[in-house]
């Protein structure tokens, strides 16, 4: 329990966690993704409510009136009322939040009875009270719009905050999704006909009682109080089973094409059925004159901004409609025949596939094939004319059955007398596919595929036989019963050494593969020391076709005596010879260096160079530097500076040449690939 106004701050979060993790307990064992709630409420004078609001301060106390009559008009509160009739409005004494089974969180305001009135003290802002109320899991309750309005309401005007429970649900709501036609809706014709049980309803007539905590309550009251969350928590439930057993009777198909467990389908479902259910209300005048399911759930209408209901129901509603064409509801006997649930289920998921759904869109990606159609149909044919509502022998179990009119005569097995020749003369007689019969069976026979199992675990011709439809019918009794069958070790093992057999495969093709990677990277580095070289080189060439264009442009004003008939080689590159002949005025020593022949490098042919530069390589543009030609990776002489080769090198001499006519394109790029590159390859050269 929770006192607004005494219990801490980290009692608070405390109660908030332990809250989270019972919503978590009750969806592992159904998921339905709402929680009950009621709000027991007391009646107070519209005049106080606004006088708590506008004049009290936090701490103060106030005492609420008990007749309308002795208020006067020079009451602070009822002047404030703005020329409103005074009257009486709902004040959310006791709320509670939970199934009433094995827990409830129980929140009350801090109201006390003095000499027979109420007496409320107006608590302060507690941030984590707010939280918690905003943090409220999606509601399902008895009138649950007023008194969601009502904890709204009142929760900002007491000073506990803005509160906003944007999900919930009227029990009537989900009755008429699941086909509720009769006229009695209240509560004990409810539990009469859900239920089988009445239920009290003279001690939830008090007033001035709610506002005490749960376990101070006298026993009439405590015990109405937890009733009411219990029936609330079951009939929601049951109503939501009758809806999905109505629709989706067969929960071996809807697993087998969603490709998904029980759990994960029916949290699916659950959330799908609140988001059709929130914000949606029985039009009363509608549903009294309903005569059909379709008509009854036709009559759920959206509010406007008025609060009246709108002319005609939403587009969920109407996908609802769809749904539950040619369903035989539960009044009416239930689904019956196992093949013709399952058809219909195949134009069921093909409305899910093609509904914008916000949850779970992968439950609902496969294309259904020939072949798939096949396995969901057994092989059978004809649904078009055969009766959903024949009657069908008395069975211990609700079980779908075989229909008597399919074309295909129905496989029937001997356990007890089960041989290699019994298996071969059954399916001789059925004229049956062995796959589609023993899958037909399984489904049929639920309780016997044990037994099957241990029969065929201790001969293993039968293993070897039903190898092929072992883990159809294993899948199948998981997806229906949601638990294991006895396991058949003959075909585990197979499966195990099928498994360890294509884990030795992969590891050896993942291993060619790293192997590949390896080389192609090898060949990429290769390349891109290739795409380096000749990019300098086309940039140096750049620079030469840029100086003769100049010298042609200054005609007789420039000194043309240092030609030769040959292009002058960049500013950058004066100390470096740019062919055979020796330039006019170099030192002997560099003239000997320049005309001694290089060593040749041989190497396969390189593989075609890519038009694109190689990862981490910028593109030498305008206003980039070049570097040195030095080409590695053909066979070709190479001709360089004298002396090593030293990483920075063309940059610095790009500095030095920064007066000449090709000094906007020399930067530190070129410099900067070359400290990373130029000793690598002068040492492969």
């Amino acid at each position: 329990t929770i006192l607004v106004g005494s219990t801490s701050s980290d009692v608070i979060e405390k109660y908030h966690r332990w809250m989270q993790g019972r919503i978590k307990e009750d969806k592992q064992s159904m998921p339905t993704c709402m929680t009950p709630l009621s709000v027991k409420t007391i009646h107070v004078a519209h005049s106080d409510l606004m006088k708590l609001q506008h004049v009290c301060k936090p701490g103060d106390q106030m005492t609420f009136h008990q007749k309308l009559e002795d208020i006067s008009e020079d009451d602070e509160g009822h002047l404030l009322l703005d020329g409103q009739e005074n009257e009486w409005v709902c004040f959310p004494a006791h709320i509670l939040l939970g199934n009433g089974i094995d827990w409830a969180l129980s929140i009350v305001l801090p109201l006390c009875s003095k000499k027979g009135a109420l007496v409320f003290t107006k608590p302060a802002q507690v941030d984590e009270l707010r939280d918690l109320l905003n943090d409220f899991p999606a509601v399902v309750g008895v009138d649950v719009k007023e008194d969601v309005q009502t904890i709204e309401s009142t929760a900002n005007k007491i000073g506990i905050g803005r509160i906003a429970l944007n999900r919930f649900i009227e029990i009537e709501t989900l009755m008429a999704l699941a086909g509720w036609t009769h006229h009695a809706r209240s509560r004990i014709a409810v539990s009469m006909i859900i239920l089988g049980l009445p239920i009290n309803r003279m001690t939830s007539n008090t007033n001035f009682e709610w506002w005490q905590e749960l376990k101070a309550m006298p026993s009439h009251l405590k015990t109405t109080v937890l009733v009411d969350q219990k029936w609330i928590f079951l009939v929601s439930r049951i109503l939501i089973i009758c809806l999905r057993e109505e629709i989706i009777p067969d929960p071996d198909v809807a697993c087998f094409l969603s490709k998904c467990s029980q759990f994960e389908y029916l949290e699916w479902w659950a959330q799908w059925v609140l988001q059709t259910a929130t914000g949606v209300f029985p039009n009363r005048a509608k549903m009294y004159e309903a005569n059909s399911r379709a008509e009854v759930i036709a009559s759920l209408r959206a509010l406007d901004t008025d609060g009246r209901p709108m002319p005609a129901p939403p587009r969920r509603i109407m996908l609802m409609l769809e749904l539950t064409t040619d369903t035989t509801t539960i009044p009416e006997g239930g689904a019956r025949f196992l093949h013709l649930e399952r058809e219909r289920y195949l134009r069921i998921y093909q409305v899910f596939k093609n509904q914008p759904i916000r949850s779970k869109e992968h439950l609902f990606e496969q294309n259904i094939s020939d072949e798939l159609m096949l396995v969901v149909r057994y092989g059978q044919s004809g649904f078009q004319n055969l009766s959903r509502r024949l009657r069908v022998p008395q069975r211990e179990k609700a079980y779908l059955v075989y229909h008597p009119h399919l074309p295909l005569q129905r496989v029937v097995l001997d356990i007890e007398k089960l041989s290699l020749s019994h298996f071969l003369a059954v399916f001789k007689k059925a004229g049956r596919s062995f796959q589609e019969g023993m899958r037909e069976w399984g489904r049929l026979n639920l309780e016997l595929v044990d037994k099957l199992f241990a029969k065929c675990a201790s001969e293993p011709v039968l293993a070897k036989k039903i190898r092929s439809v072992y883990e159809p019918l294993r899948l199948t009794v998981v997806r229906v019963c949601d638990e294991d069958p006895m396991e058949i070790p003959y075909c585990e093992t197979g499966f195990l050494t099928k498994q360890k057999g294509a884990l030795g495969s992969e590891k050896e093709h993942n291993e060619e593969l790293t192997v590949q990677i390896r080389d192609t990277y090898e060949q990429i580095e290769t390349l891109r020391a290739e795409l380096l070289t000749l990019t300098r080189q086309k940039m140096a060439s750049d620079a030469k076709l840029e100086a003769i264009e100049q010298a042609i442009s200054l005609g007789k004003k420039a000194d043309r005596s240092e030609w030769r008939g040959q292009a002058p080689p960049p500013p950058e590159e004066e100390h470096q010879a740019t062919d055979d002949v020796p330039r006019r005025g170099a030192s002997p020593r560099s003239r000997a260096a320049i005309q001694e022949p290089c060593p040749e490098v041989e190497v396969s042919p390189p593989p075609s160079i890519p038009t694109i530069l190689a990862p981490g390589w910028r593109d030498q543009g305008e206003g980039q530097g070049y570097g040195r030609a030095v080409a590695p990776c053909f066979k070709r002489k190479v001709v360089s500076a004298p002396g090593p080769l030293q990483p920075g090198k063309s940059a610095r001499r790009d500095s030095e040449s920064d007066s000449e006519g090709s000094s906007s394109r020399a930067s530190g790029a070129a410099g900067e690939l070359s400290s990373s590159v130029d000793e690598s390859l002068h040492e492969e050269c």
